[in-house]
């Protein structure tokens, strides 16, 4: 059996957050704006640039006739949504190469990480949650275990998992069966040596198994486990583990998930991410041409 904390320790190409992402990552967390701020943050970084000017000269928040410049742009946009910008933005490089190990092409596992992001946000909205915000955060960084599996395992991920692969298994079972330890428990302590706060590593660890009674139950966590479930029912980032995770109980029933929502949910998640990936597109394009 693999030990989480030896894997960590000698994973040398170990996903380094970006400190914008920290940055971030604090100013959500602690309710507090910091436009100044991020105006460098996006200053530095010309794809970035591109993306909040594409999104405050879009239908959604533009005026006819009018284009808004850079600084324009990040009073209009406002902080809430700009830091959303960066994190989709500066996260995609932590994922959008991985995810060989659980059979996913180039790009899948960073759709699925902002498909759970976007579905996180649209159930906590829903729901009238108080930190939506924490529920995009957490709904990216859900599955930030499956990069380190893929740099560990590589290759030999498949041959080790599949010997455990049983139908009355979930695929979270077969992992710890195999190595010990799941994705979701990896990636927990990922993200507290990132230095993230406890909730977050604690909604990352458990969102495949969200906890359902008090003390340990946390209405993020259920919020960030729907959305995974969405996501899989949305066709993102299905791998070897395919369909094999099922939607708690008490998450359903609480969360009021039925066939309606849930379908709503989805076809509202992938408009958003089919958005956000044009403007990203674009302004990767923009950048390369300039």
């Amino acid at each position: 059996m693999a030990d989480i904390d030896q894997i960590l320790d000698k994973v040398d190409r170990l996903p380094a957050l970006p400190s914008s992402v920290v940055r971030v990552t604090d100013m959500l967390t602690s309710g507090t704006t910091d436009l100044s701020e991020i105006e460098q943050i996006v200053r530095h970084d010309e794809a970035l640039s591109m993306a909040i000017l594409r999104q405050a000269n879009s239908a959604r928040y533009g005026r006819p006739g009018r284009m808004f410049d850079l600084k324009q742009s990040i009073v209009r946009l406002g902080g809430k949504i700009l830091m959303k910008i960066v994190l989709e933005q500066q996260a995609s490089a932590m994922f959008v190469r991985a995810g060989a190990a659980y059979g996913l092409r180039r790009g899948a596992l960073w759709r699925g990480a902002l498909g759970g992001a976007l579905a996180a946000d649209q159930i906590a909205r829903t729901h009238d949650f108080a930190d939506k915000d924490l529920c995009f955060l957490c709904g990216l960084l859900r599955d930030v275990g499956k990069l380190v599996m893929d740099m560990h395992f590589g290759s030999e991920y498949l041959s080790l998992i599949s010997k455990h692969m049983q139908p009355e298994h979930t695929f979270v079972e077969c992992e710890r069966a195999a190595f010990g330890f799941d994705h979701a428990q990896i990636g927990g302590e990922l993200a507290g040596r990132w230095g993230l706060p406890e909730r977050i590593c604690k909604t990352i660890r458990f969102h495949h198994e969200p906890p359902a009674e008090a003390p340990e139950h946390d209405l993020l966590v259920d919020i960030v486990h729907a959305a995974d479930i969405i996501c899989l029912w949305a066709g993102l980032a299905i791998g070897y583990d395919g369909l094999q995770y099922k939607l708690a109980p008490h998450v359903r029933d609480g969360l009021g998930l039925d066939r309606r929502e849930a379908e709503l949910d989805v076809s509202l998640t992938w408009c958003r991410l089919h958005e956000i990936e044009e403007s990203m597109e674009n302004a990767l394009v923009q950048e390369h041409d300039s």
